[in-house]
């Protein structure tokens, strides 16, 4: 399915969606970078057209929080849900949505920098030792001097009592994990540094935390001045699954879904994981955030019983090239039409449900996850399909060309737009 089929499923290009120029780290949106974020005047665009006052709001891939953000900013929601199965996902999300006191914030700010100053001169010094972790290839991905940066930062962090500030500062941390360690920073998976660019490379950890630190806090003191009284309520759950959310409870579901698989498309887990190894999260239960996610584990066959007569003639294009990455495509499908039952439960009647995706590609073959979304959600029998706005993406942390074929060299461009997907419940 190209562009040039937009007139087709209701389909609409348009646009005032691209916000070409926009800033998208406005607010706490900045706070932490994640793969591939929905961008958050799409998502205040959406609740300003389909949200209510007093409504309940979801997202049920909650990601780092751009929905439950705008919610909290933007609409006096009553509740705003949102689920994920990642703890970093959830650990940024709780931050960019909690406000803190100004005073406080700083405070608790320039004591913890003095500390850090104070403890890194002793050591350097030899007057005081720090204790530094020891986990599976840590100088593998990082230099002995960002080890025992990063250790002086976390113990002091630690020494906080406030939950909200020492998570505040978790936050800072995690960004400093990621742009200190010897990983290729302009991807979100796993990849060293050559070993030229590592010999060049000595990234200044405290000063990096430093900045970043009054950074987040001047975002916020803005946050601070908006934010309305919606409630947040995050939640460790699988949204395959039944959740804790109440039946027919939801007005609003509003999220950016995963593309795919995360072994083939976006490695949540790659990402979060150095972070997460840092903050001590259990290193067995970091390991297995990809394989735990949506088509995480294959399935053994091809036979397809989901109602989705596009999905049918796309798993039977990709399985004449190659079964093993059909039986990819398809056991993630197979997860995300659980996800739509539970939608299902949790949508009240009358109620709106609006999709950002991207259509990726798969052994050359394009793959229109917009309109085999709404074909599932229609083969339920009670679900509407409004229309599709179809929109250019600027720009997105996500890969803009892989190898569909998985022959070196072969590249394709992956997206270049995104399809926003909205239907009502009958």
């Amino acid at each position: 399915m190209s562009l040039k089929d937009v007139n087709d499923q209701n389909r609409i290009c348009d646009s005032s969606w691209d916000f070409r120029g926009e800033d998208t780290k406005s607010s706490n949106h900045g706070f932490h970078t994640y793969p591939a974020m929905m961008i958050p005047q799409i998502a205040q665009r959406l609740i300003k057209d389909w949200g209510s006052k007093t409504a309940v709001v979801l997202d049920p891939f909650m990601g780092s929080g751009t929905s439950l953000l705008e919610a909290k900013r933007h609409n006096n929601f009553s509740i705003a849900y949102g689920v994920d199965i990642n703890p970093l996902a959830r650990l940024i999300t709780k931050v960019k949505t909690t406000p803190i006191n100004d005073t406080n914030l700083q405070r608790e700010a320039n004591k913890l920098l003095d500390e850090i100053r104070s403890e890194k001169t002793e050591i350097e010094f030899r007057q005081k030792s720090i204790n530094k972790p020891n986990y599976y290839n840590i100088d593998f991905w990082f230099k002995s001097r960002v080890i025992q940066d990063l250790s002086i930062i976390k113990e002091n962090i630690e020494k906080i009592d406030d939950d909200d500030i020492q998570d505040f500062f978790k936050v800072v941390f995690s960004e400093t994990v990621r742009n200190v360690s010897n990983t290729r920073n302009s991807e979100f998976k796993l990849y060293r540094m050559s070993k030229e660019t590592l010999e060049k490379y000595n990234p200044n950890t405290i000063l990096f935390f430093k900045k970043k630190v009054q950074q987040n806090i001047d975002s916020m003191k803005h946050f601070n001045k908006e934010r309305t009284n919606t409630k947040i309520k995050i939640l460790n759950e699988d949204s395959r699954n039944k959740t804790s959310i109440p039946s027919n409870s939801v007005d609003l579901i509003l999220t950016s879904p995963p593309y795919g698989d995360s072994r083939t498309t976006v490695a949540y887990g790659q990402f979060s994981r150095l972070a997460l190894q840092w903050l001590d999260f259990d290193y067995e239960t970091v390991k297995q955030i990809d394989n735990v996610s949506l088509g995480g584990k294959p399935t053994k066959d091809l036979k397809n019983r989901l109602g989705s007569e596009t999905l049918k003639t796309i798993i039977n294009l990709i399985e004449a090239k190659d079964q093993k990455r059909a039986r990819d495509v398809l056991s993630f499908y197979n997860d995300f039409f659980q996800c739509i039952k539970e939608f299902d439960r949790v949508i009240r009647k009358g109620g709106t449900l609006c999709f950002v995706v991207g259509n990726r590609t798969v052994k050359s073959i394009n793959i229109p996850t917009d309109i085999i979304i709404s074909e599932l959600f229609q083969s339920l029998g009670n679900y509407e399909h409004l229309k599709t706005i179809v929109r250019n993406i600027p720009s997105k942390r996500m890969p803009k060309k892989n190898s569909p074929t998985n022959v070196k060299g072969e590249l394709v461009t992956t997206m270049n737009h995104e399809y926003i997907v909205i239907l009502k419940k009958k």
